[in-house]
């Protein structure tokens, strides 16, 4: 059993270092450059062939966008489980002020500097302390404005991809995500009680064990 685990929207592996899942074999997939209009279904696949290949089976832990990617993967390869973190699972999920991005054009103003100089602003709303604020502008120092704007306009866009039924999909969301409203999720697997968009980071514990848990079932 290994498990893969693909971080959020101008996150890196970063994000999942709280989580002790010490007793499986772990890899991480951080984001690569998307090309000129790729589509997030081709990224994902492109994405994946990065990770050696392997005989067992496989569990991919997605966060945010991570989750959206998560499934594009296993809509073309064999995937034991997917573990949406702080995710969505269809279309119908997304709020509308993601749903806008594209149309009006919107990504333009997502780059580096923006999300660095406004996360004191709003950082605080979403769950963030000092600490995360200052992981967070780690993380995103990062990466290419190419690639912020990229993966808001892919995720304006997304279509459910279609996941085989062979592919269990396990939820964990926080009643406080104001990323991705928990209003909007269909009937998540563990609900993190005040849970921010990032629980994955300030619920590591809980969130550990219920993983654990679900991948021995």
């Amino acid at each position: 059993m290994r498990i893969i685990l693909i971080p959020g929207l101008g996150y890196d592996d970063r994000i999942f270092h709280n989580l002790d899942l010490s007793d499986f074999e772990i890899e991480y997939l951080n984001w690569i450059e998307p090309l000129k209009n790729e589509h997030i279904h081709d990224y994902s696949q492109r994405l994946f062939a990065t990770v050696k290949s392997a005989a067992q089976k496989t569990i991919l832990i997605g966060h945010s966008l991570g989750g959206v990617v998560s499934q594009e993967i296993a809509s073309a390869n064999q995937i034991e489980k997917i573990v949406l973190v702080s995710s969505i699972a269809s279309r119908k999920e997304l709020p509308f002020t993601f749903k806008i991005v594209k149309p009006l054009r919107l990504d333009r103003f997502f780059t580096k500097w923006f999300c660095i100089k406004s996360v004191p602003f709003w950082g605080k709303r979403h769950g963030f302390t000092p600490e995360t604020i200052k992981l967070f502008k780690s993380m995103i120092g990062k990466q290419t404005n190419s690639y912020l704007q990229w993966a808001f306009r892919a995720l304006s866009t997304w279509k459910t991809p279609k996941v085989p039924e062979t592919t269990k999909i396990v939820r964990i969301h926080g009643t406080n995500d104001k990323t991705l409203p928990y209003k909007l999720i269909s009937k998540p697997d563990l609900i993190i009680k005040n849970g921010s968009h990032i629980c994955v980071i300030d619920e590591a514990s809980t969130i550990s064990d219920f993983i654990k848990t679900h991948i021995k079932n």
